[in-house]
């Protein structure tokens, strides 16, 4: 007897495990079909209100009125540069090279406006690799010009050409203004200096009128009727390259020569535009503006049109209790006034005023985020670059 109490006991025990076991299953699987369900209506809300919105248009906005006249007015830059260096082979004097370095800086200065467009034609060309690779590497350029032979298309020569290249070269390394002229006229290597800048210049116009012809042909429309939000499209390609720009503003621009990536060893000659010496604070502002011109849609005159503000308005995006757009647009604002307050040089400014430069450099990870990890959460959109620093 007291055997079959216990067998019952322990068929009854092992029943009510099932039971437990199943109830417990049942209702992981109820939790999760609850989870899936609000998921994917608060997707459903998020495509709906997505849908409502004129995408077409701000795509539009941003061909005609950001991207192309951007594109326009750096093929001009470019044009004037490559005639000053024309003019000042024909008369080597101070005279034409305070114009050569003048519209350089105009032309770079111009560069960061169209350096956030790296997809369609600009991704075909390569254009910040081949453009912008700093710092430059003045070994590999000596030697191309003694030797007079070298391939500007190799990868060998990224950070051999360029606005880095043309840094080194016209504004020089500790010599004077007569010294570095002698350098293009009566130095026995002269020739093949001309020919050097020649040849960079070349490559570059050569890139720049290549991208405007696309995008005044067929890559507007293809631009502007890609609609989604999927990896490839023209809002996925733009939110990824403007997170990109932001990535280059703060490491490349800022972070590496405050020592960032360096344990805190400042490192004053990885500045951007480091022989000029009197414009790297400015390029990174001029990176900074058309980074917000270009998530406000605001266009080279500056109108505001349809941008991804308006999307994020659209969509009733937030960042804990406030909008997601309020929130970016007043970060837009602190790392402008950080940014203002650190003097040129930057070269000296990362080791007298660190600091200062330290300040900027918060506020520009700070923008980071809530462009990279809020933005494309709240829009669907997959970032597929790896910056590997963590952020």
């Amino acid at each position: 007897m007291i055997q079959k109490a216990i067998n019952r006991t322990f068929v009854y025990d092992q029943k009510a495990m099932k039971l437990r076991g199943l109830t417990f299953i049942l209702s992981v699987c109820l939790i999760t079909l609850i989870f899936i369900a609000c998921k994917k209506k608060a997707k459903d809300k998020t495509e709906e209100e997505e849908t409502k919105f004129d995408k077409p248009a701000m795509l539009a906005n941003c061909a005609d009125n950001v991207i192309i006249p951007n594109f326009q007015a750096f093929k001009s830059a470019m044009d004037s540069l490559v005639y000053s260096f024309t003019a000042f082979t024909q008369s080597k004097d101070v005279a034409t090279l305070t114009t050569l370095r003048q519209k350089y800086i105009t032309a770079i200065i111009k560069f960061q406006h169209i350096s956030t467009f790296e997809f369609g034609p600009s991704e075909s060309e390569i254009v910040r690799s081949n453009f912008n690779t700093y710092p430059t590497n003045t070994l590999t350029i000596n030697s191309n010009i003694s030797s007079g032979s070298y391939n500007l298309g190799t990868v060998s020569n990224l950070d051999a050409k360029g606005f880095p290249a043309l840094d080194y070269l016209i504004f020089g390394k500790n010599e004077t203004d007569a010294s570095l002229i002698a350098l293009f006229d009566t130095d026995p290597k002269a020739a093949n200096r001309i020919a050097y800048v020649t040849a960079c210049l070349s490559e570059m116009q050569t890139k720049t009128n290549s991208i405007v012809s696309a995008w005044n042909n067929s890559y507007r429309n293809t631009f502007v009727g890609s609609t989604g939000s999927q990896i490839g499209s023209s809002l996925g390609l733009l939110v990824n390259q403007l997170n990109f720009e932001i990535d280059l503003l703060k490491n490349a621009k800022i972070g590496i020569p405050l020592g960032k990536k360096s344990l805190g060893v400042t490192l004053p000659e990885k500045c951007e535009a480091f022989y000029a010496n009197s414009i790297s604070i400015k390029l990174a502002k001029e990176c900074l503006a058309n980074i917000e011109d270009v998530y406000l849609g605001r266009s080279t005159a500056g109108a505001d049109g349809k941008g991804l503000d308006d999307l994020l308005e659209s969509i009733d995006a937030m960042h804990g209790s406030e909008p997601l757009n309020a929130a970016i647009k007043n970060q837009f604002a602190v790392t402008q006034s950080k940014l203002n307050l650190v003097a040129e040089p930057l070269s000296s400014s990362v080791n007298n005023a660190t600091s200062t430069v330290d300040a900027a450099y918060l506020e520009m990870v700070k923008l980071l985020v809530l462009l990279k990890t809020d933005t494309p959460s709240a829009l669907g959109i997959v970032i597929t670059y790896q910056d590997g620093d963590g952020d």
